[in-house]
């Protein structure tokens, strides 16, 4: 149930996020200027950015429960804040509370995924992925067909009763496992979160998390402009594409699982991260659609077999060190995918502009020479930090 809890809060999130991109254009505030949407979306990495550090050291100490409902909470208001906005300062305060939600759902949500699903975690963490992924799928689409049908309000009405749903579901359900009392001092708190931040095993699979996020927000911009390159394709098409791959994403759940029991973690990252610096560059000389749609699904599934197992591997090292605070983990997770998402953004925006122009070949063969670089160093296993704890008769 829990599994299932975190998979629908992190559906709602994914959701709310991708029906309001579509609409902010239409919203009362009536905003036109490029400059200001991207602005919006700066926002919404600003509150992510806020909330997730703080976040990653009160939720261990307070239990998740709290931070989980806070998070649904956050959506709510934010989806509140979309649907009344006049005004450019109200829209940037909804996705600024949007990304401090996220912050919420992603690092308390993960964390209790590590800690009830121990056993096949990494499978576990692929199932909830696939609730972000239908989420992000289904919210542009209802989202789309309800505002053409019923005006801008009838998106946000739907979205109230998916965060009604929501919070009971995270009050009822989300455990409730961490008494504020009986928490060690600060000093100890502070003492962990240096060890976790500084755990070599932590470090390695934060930085596969930013390498499988710059893949994939690689193929968001460039794959449509290529596709309508080359074929012309519309909107629509582009987006089942991406809805095709997103599919396929989500039956590779169990297929990461299994590799990973049988071949570790580390490897299996290896394999995802020299599939994609294979794959990316054969995008750039398709000539067709169906080919490049190919290519989508081939990073797809190499983007499964990076981010599911690394995604385990947190909890796994906060296990080895005799630790519970998986939140800490997790809130390094949320820095290391936004942080990949931001470079990757910034080096297409420094490639493409009048001075650099790179063609697309160019561009994708440098992100996979970086690929190919980094590979070995997921095939040599770190030290594993482990807690040191006093003897009680020495003390």
């Amino acid at each position: 149930m829990v599994l299932f809890v975190c998979c629908f809060a992190l559906f709602n999130e994914e959701f709310l996020y991708n029906m309001c991109c579509p609409l902010t254009s239409e919203a009362p505030a009536h905003i036109r200027d490029e400059h200001i949407i991207s602005t919006l979306y700066g926002a919404y990495a600003l509150g992510m950015f806020i909330a997730t550090p703080i976040l990653g050291i009160v939720t261990d100490r307070l239990g998740r429960r709290n931070p989980m409902v806070i998070g649904a909470l956050l959506l709510g208001l934010s989806a509140i804040l979309f649907a009344i906005g006049t005004s450019q300062e109200i829209l940037f305060a909804a996705r600024f509370f949007q990304g401090a939600g996220a912050a919420c759902t992603w690092t308390a949500g993960l964390a209790l995924v590590a800690k009830y699903c121990v056993k096949d975690r990494v499978r576990a963490m692929g199932y909830a992925m696939i609730g972000s992924t239908t989420g992000s799928i289904l919210g542009p689409v209802i989202g789309g067909e309800l505002f053409d049908k019923y005006g801008y309000l009838a998106p946000f009405w739907f979205a109230f009763v998916l965060v009604a749903i929501d919070i009971a579901l995270r009050v009822v359900f989300t455990p409730q496992n961490t008494n504020p009392a009986q928490q060690p001092p600060w000093s100890d708190t502070f003492a962990e979160l240096r060890g976790i931040v500084t755990d070599k095993s932590v470090l390695s699979a934060a930085f596969a998390v930013a390498l499988a996020a710059a893949s994939w927000a690689l193929m968001e911009p460039l794959f449509p402009m290529h596709a309508i390159r080359i074929a012309s394709a519309s909107p629509a098409m582009v987006g089942t594409l991406f809805t095709v791959s997103n599919i396929i994403y989500a039956f590779m759940a169990p297929v990461v699982g299994w590799v990973t029991d049988r071949i570790g973690v580390r490897i299996t990252t290896a394999y995802g991260l020299g599939m994609t610096a294979i794959v990316l560059p054969l995008l750039a000389i398709t000539p067709n659609l169906f080919l490049a749609g190919t290519v989508l699904c081939l990073v797809t599934i190499a983007y499964a077999f990076t981010i599911n197992p690394t995604s385990a591997e947190l909890g796994d090292a906060v296990d080895r060190r005799g630790s519970s605070s998986y939140a800490v983990a997790y809130a390094i997770y949320n820095l290391a995918y936004a942080l990949g998402m931001i470079g990757v953004d910034t080096y297409i925006q420094v490639v493409t502009d009048s001075a650099h122009h790179l063609q697309l070949l160019h561009i994708l063969l440098i992100v996979s020479v970086l690929f190919f670089i980094c590979m070995p160093m997921f095939l040599v296993k770190p030290k594993d930090a482990v807690l040191q704890t006093a003897d009680p008769a020495q003390t």
